[in-house]
């Protein structure tokens, strides 16, 4: 029999909060969009891939919510420290709006690294860091 944790609080958040069960989501997208390209330079469309980014993102998790820029820092190929001002959009997922959008999405961050000149684009999922250094082609 397992001993019970006195200090552990056991609570029913559905039901405290009147929440819907069905509608709980778990894993979060983050996407982070740049606004300067591999040569630190800026490219000056950094709006048009915020909301692109936002759109997609409320069609996978039914809204999404875009933080202002933030401040953060990458080191070039020659180690040369970048600093940018990226933007973060987030979503709790959909999982069936997820797997059906994942082409969609994978167009659109080929496209942002391939259009922006990016020496990698990154991305957060379910608690996990991805980056693509490698773009497809145009289509």
């Amino acid at each position: 029999m397992k001993e019970e944790n006195p200090e552990e609080l056991i609570v029913d958040i559905n039901k405290a909060i009147g929440a819907t069960a069905s509608q709980i989501s778990s894993q979060l997208l983050r996407l982070y969009i740049p606004n300067k390209d591999r040569n630190s330079k800026e490219f000056g469309t950094q709006r048009k891939w915020v909301l692109e980014a936002a759109n997609l993102l409320a069609e996978i998790g039914g809204g999404c919510t875009i933080m202002p820029p933030v401040e953060g820092i990458w080191l070039d190929e020659n180690k040369i420290a970048v600093w940018e001002n990226p933007v973060i959009i987030y979503t709790y997922v959909n999982s069936e709006k997820f797997v059906e959008k994942l082409p969609e999405l994978r167009k659109f961050l080929h496209r942002l690294g391939r259009e922006t000149n990016q020496g990698e684009i990154v991305f957060e999922f379910d608690g996990q860091f991805f980056r693509i250094v490698e773009y497809d082609d145009e289509v």
